[in-house]
C-alpha cells in the first residue's frame, strides 16, 4: 500500500529565518510504503523515519507506546522540543482509530550543537520520539487499527532541509498483547532510558534572577563534571555562554546568563538538568526577583 506523494516547496534562506540563522533549503519528495507490521517512510534526504510499535498487538483498555524513529545520516542533525538558537523540531498529527487518544510526544535529552555564538539542542545520530496511546475499553478482536502521523521536520548540517510526509503502522487487535519486533523494542528501551526523570525528591530547585543572570540553587544535588542545563523555553537563557557550576552548601549553584532576548522574568525556570553521569531529570525552579534587577 503506498500513499499519495508529497512535496515540500523550495523555500530560498532569505524567506526563512530563525532567530538571526539563515537556512538553504531544498525540495524534499516524501513517499510512503506500508507494511504488514510498520510503514517506513522512502528515505529523503539525509533522513530516515520509521514509525514503530512497542507491542504486537493492541489489547483493548491496556495503554500501548507508539514512537517515530529519526536516523539523520553523520554530520546531520535534528533539533529538541527547545531547538536552542536556530531550526525547528519534529511535529506531529497523530490520526488514530476513533476512541483512542495519545498523550504529548516526549522527548528524550537533548546533546548541545553548533560552536561559537549559535548553539542549538537536538539529536546528531538516531532517536526515537515515543507517545504513549491510551485506547478504549471495548472494540472488535481480530480487526485490524491503522495508526498514521503526518510530520514535519528540519534537519541540518551547513545548510538545512524541511521535509513532510506521512508514517503509518498497522496492527492487530487480540485479547493479549504480544512481542514486538526486536529492533523496535530496542529503540524504545534506548529512548527510555534517555528520557529526562522527574528531580528526585531530595532535590529542591530555587533560581534569584539578578541584572545579567539567572542564579539556580538545586539543594541536595551534588556537582559532577559534565552538567548542563537546557532550557525548555527559547530565549530565557544565552545558550552559547559558559554555566558557572559549583558546589553550594548542601547542593548545587548554577550561573546561567540571561538571553538578550528575554522580555520578561519568567516565573519558574523549566529545563532538564544532565548530570554528566549518564542521567537527566526535569527541573522546575520557582524565580524570585533579586533587588538589584
Amino acid at each position: 500500500m503506498r500513499s499519495r506523494q508529497r512535496a515540500t516547496p523550495r523555500i530560498s534562506g532569505a524567506s526563512l529565518q530563525t532567530r538571526g540563522v539563515r537556512f538553504q533549503l531544498a525540495i524534499i519528495l516524501f513517499v510512503v510504503v506500508c507494511t504488514p507490521i510498520c510503514a517506513r517512510a522512502a528515505e529523503p534526504e539525509h533522513l530516515k523515519i520509521e514509525l514503530m510499535a512497542d507491542t504486537g498487538a493492541v489489547v483493548p483498555g491496556e495503554p500501548f507506546w507508539l514512537g517515530v524513529q529519526f536516523k539523520p545520516e553523520p554530520g546531520w542533525h535534528i533539533y529538541w522540543t527547545n531547538p536552542g538558537d536556530s531550526g525547528e523540531p519534529p511535529k506531529f498529527k497523530w490520526e488514530l482509530p476513533a476512541g483512542f487518544r495519545a498523550e504529548p510526544v516526549q522527548w528524550p535529552a537533548p546533546t548541545r550543537l553548533g560552536s561559537g555564538t549559535v548553539i542549538d539542542f537536538g539529536y546528531d545520530g538516531p532517536v526515537l520520539l515515543p507517545i504513549e496511546v491510551h485506547p478504549p475499553a471495548a472494540f472488535p478482536l481480530g480487526s485490524r487499527l491503522k495508526f498514521q502521523a503526518t510530520l514535519t521536520w528540519l534537519v541540518c548540517r551547513d545548510v538545512c532541509v524541511p521535509g513532510k510526509g506521512d508514517v503509518v503502522i498497522f496492527l492487530p487487535v487480540q485479547r493479549t498483547a504480544l512481542a514486538p519486533d526486536p529492533e523496535s523494542h530496542k529503540a524504545f528501551q534506548a529512548a527510555r532510558a534517555r528520557l529526562p526523570k522527574p528531580a528526585p525528591r531530595a532535590w529542591d530547585a530555587t533560581a534569584t534572577s539578578e541584572k545579567d543572570a539567572f542564579v539556580v540553587t538545586i539543594q541536595g544535588a551534588s556537582a559532577s563534571p559534565g552538567m548542563l542545563f537546557f532550557p525548555l523555553d527559547a530565549d530565557e537563557i544565552d545558550n552559547a555562554a559558559p554555566q558557572k557550576i559549583s558546589k553550594y552548601p548542601g547542593g548545587v549553584r548554577l550561573e546561567l546568563k540571561k538571553s538578550e532576548q528575554l522580555l520578561k522574568t519568567p516565573a519558574v525556570l523549566r529545563g532538564v538538568m544532565e548530570t554528566g553521569t549518564g542521567k537527566a531529570y526535569e527541573i522546575e525552579a520557582p524565580v524570585d526577583r533579586a533587588r538589584n534587577e
